[in-house]
């Protein structure tokens, strides 16, 4: 196994990922500055066993919103040769190879600078790291994706441009994995690994250039009543154009309804309640926060009409 995601082995998460989607927003509660202890988001720890700089929370370019994940070059840090740096993700429980689906946007900066890797990570039964799906956006503005667990790269052929926002999906089944970008299929290869999604990565080379992340979903972060499976928070209908009914996994009881809008500002709030009625709000999406009575708190979109 390439140790070039070792750094992940010092990754300890406390934050429950009952969300469905993570848009690094304010609502959320990411903060501008290092994403390092973030909402169980680690940074690459250099020789002194130190988080190295510039992997942050930024506000100078999302998809939707006002924050992204931005990952950057550390000047104090010697190019890495393999795409080593940046920022990780492991998740509280795994979500089955046999079906999930990832999807986030990613905008980069520049071609001739770093490359960089973009995906999810599996752990075996060995407990080392493995690739599962790995979008890498080479240098020389070829798309390319790892196809296999020594981080070998196969041509996709597909050419990238820089300084534009691409939505990457990665469809995982037990026996293959379709790659998408912006809804069009790019490439499809057997499902090599076979290991449960552990966690997200977002790495680069360390050379030049930034990449900024957003809207980070697993599954589908609202579901339709009748696709909901275990586990899984349920609002519906969404679009929404007065009522909301929402609906917790096992049974919890909701204690407290947030809603904000995608500035970060809370519009509405309720209390127990199942279901809430959002005709006063203005057109647009928002994030609603559900907590439990037990202080879990589960956060998804919703499209208000």
């Amino acid at each position: 196994m390439k140790n070039k995601y070792l750094f992940i082995l010092s990754l300890v998460s406390s934050f429950a990922f009952a969300q469905q989607t993570i848009s690094f927003e304010a609502s959320e509660g990411f903060t501008l500055g290092s994403i390092h202890g973030q909402n169980g988001w680690e940074v690459t720890l250099n020789s002194d066993d130190n988080p190295i700089k510039n992997q942050t929370i930024s506000t100078e370019q999302a998809f939707d919103g006002t924050q992204s994940l931005k990952i950057d070059v550390d000047m104090d840090e010697n190019f890495g040769w393999f795409p080593i740096f940046g920022a990780a993700k492991l998740f509280d429980t795994t979500y089955n190879y046999q079906n999930t689906t990832i999807e986030f946007d990613v905008f980069v900066t520049e071609k001739e600078g770093s490359s960089f890797d973009f995906g999810a990570f599996g752990i075996t039964n060995t407990d080392e790291f493995m690739p599962v799906s790995i979008f890498a956006f080479n240098a020389t503005g070829i798309l390319e994706v790892v196809k296999n667990e020594d981080y070998q790269y196969e041509d996709v052929n597909y050419a990238w441009d820089a300084n534009r926002w691409y939505k990457l999906k990665s469809v995982i089944t037990e026996n293959d994995i379709k790659f998408y970008v912006d809804g069009t299929l790019v490439h499809t290869m057997p499902n090599f690994s076979k290991v449960d999604i552990a966690g997200v990565n977002f790495v680069h080379d360390n050379f030049a250039g930034s990449a900024y992340i957003d809207n980070l979903k697993i599954n589908d972060e609202v579901m339709a009543v009748n696709d909901a499976t275990k586990g899984n928070i349920k609002l519906y209908p969404n679009p929404v154009k007065d009522i909301l009914k929402l609906n917790l996994p096992n049974g919890e009881k909701i204690s407290t309804i947030e809603v904000y809008n995608t500035l970060g500002q809370k519009v509405s709030d309720f209390s127990n309640m199942e279901e809430i009625n959002l005709k006063q709000l203005k057109a647009g999406v928002y994030i609603i926060n559900l907590k439990n009575n037990k202080g879990k708190t589960y956060s998804s979109k919703i499209v208000k009409q």
